[in-house]
């Protein structure tokens, strides 16, 4: 099913890791035999923008200190690393704030980024799981070396809240041995300058060494992001640069894939069957033990609510002459007639059912049966459109379980007095 966005294009919606992988061999096949690939993003919000992560809350204005004070603090973790593009990989890696946006070379990893949970959110008047997105974009790859990269990159060290004009820029990059001074005298020629512009306003796309296991498991790819503005009132040397946000929606195909909230979970376990879930693209142990749970959440099953023990309590639950085929009927029998008092028709029915289908003939495993049938009608009562007439869940439970003791007793008395 395709969905026209005015804002963002085509958007075709994913119902199956089957239908994906088809519309992924189409997409393939219409390429035009250039020397580009196709990159992926899954996000798991569908109205979030596509921005690097020091984009977001201002962060950017700080760039130059996030980039320098973790090598201050600890220069053994970075000693290995030759340049600044390295260092600043290994900041994403652990969460830290970056001009790096991660794409990938798999598709059916963007999917399952684009159908994590995130969690309900309100759209006008009902909650719900956002819709997931995966967006692609063809790009030339660069190279960690190449001269635009490392001048992009190290022009993330620097504060341009000061010393911001061309001149000082070129300066430093010239001392810094990024760029030589045959370079720095070009572009500060008028006629020249626009290639200067050109590489601190463009992204690179850097397949980077996969000295971490999450970028190789994930077919982790980088794109640099370079915004930057340029404004040269007069003379070029005092043009003035200055580090901007932007989204990078434009930057990716119009066209893009959605997964409706509602099929998040089934598209998950799709992906699992072919080995892509959070054990195999999260090395780390907190995503192993967050897989296992994953897994198992579906074998769950009600469990007894807690009560202190008490010395009588054998007493209570002394069911050895209760004849429990009896004892059913009249509970449910009583149970509806309960139920009569205070719901409608159609209510009393639905919450018999569920009394039913939680009772077990086996009367020792009574707490059991009290903990199934008190999730159950919670559970129906928070999807029921009228809420049981106003009538608390708890309530209802209350009395059925009052219903069940008082019949418990009654038919212990009279087994006990030989009726």
């Amino acid at each position: 099913m395709e969905n026209k966005d005015s804002n963002l294009g085509y958007g075709i919606e994913i119902t199956s890791v089957g239908a994906f992988i088809d519309v992924i061999k189409k997409l393939r096949s219409d390429e035009d035999g250039s020397s580009t690939e196709i990159y992926f993003r899954g996000q798991e919000v569908d109205f979030w923008g596509i921005v690097p992560s020091v984009f977001r809350n201002d962060m950017l204005s700080v760039e130059h200190k996030l980039m320098r004070i973790p090598l201050q603090k600890n220069p053994f973790d970075f000693r290995d690393l030759n340049d600044t593009f390295d260092i600043m990989t290994k900041y994403q890696h652990y969460g830290m704030c970056t001009r790096l946006l991660d794409l990938t070379t798999n598709p059916l990893v963007a999917l399952y980024f684009a159908c994590k949970l995130h969690g309900k959110i309100r759209y006008q008047d009902e909650e719900k799981e956002p819709n997931g997105v995966v967006y692609f974009a063809k790009y030339y790859p660069s190279q960690v070396n190449d001269i635009n990269v490392r001048i992009v990159t190290t022009l993330a060290k620097y504060n341009l809240d000061r010393e911001n004009t061309i001149k000082d820029v070129l300066d430093k990059l010239v001392k810094e041995n990024i760029i030589s001074n045959d370079n720095r005298k070009k572009w500060l020629e008028k006629e020249h300058i626009k290639e200067f512009i050109d590489i601190i306003q463009s992204n690179y796309l850097i397949i980077p060494t996969y000295s971490n296991e999450r970028l190789k498991k994930q077919s982790g790819v980088l794109l640099l992001v370079s915004s930057f503005t340029v404004e040269i009132n007069d003379a070029v040397e005092k043009g003035i640069i200055t580090k901007s946000s932007r989204n990078l929606r434009s930057e990716f195909d119009d066209n893009y894939f959605y997964v409706l909230g509602e099929n998040k979970n089934l598209i998950l376990k799709e992906l699992d069957l072919l080995g892509i879930n959070e054990s195999t693209l999260f090395p780390e142990l907190e995503h192993q033990l967050s897989y296992i749970k994953f897994i198992h959440q579906d074998q769950t099953h009600p469990v007894s609510d807690f009560h202190q023990y008490e010395e009588n309590y054998k007493n209570i639950i002394d069911y050895e002459n209760v004849n429990e085929e009896i004892l059913n009927k009249e509970f449910i029998t009583e149970i509806e007639k309960f139920l009569s008092t205070c719901l409608d028709k159609n209510e009393c029915k639905s919450i018999l059912e569920i009394v039913k289908d939680n009772l077990v003939v086996d009367w020792y495993k009574r707490e059991n049966i009290r903990s199934k049938i008190r999730r159950s009608i919670s559970t129906y009562c928070l999807s029921s459109v009228n809420l049981l007439n106003g009538k608390n869940p708890e309530f209802l439970v209350d009395n059925i379980m009052n219903i069940m003791n008082e019949l418990i007793k009654k038919h212990m008395i009279n087994n006990e007095n030989g009726e």
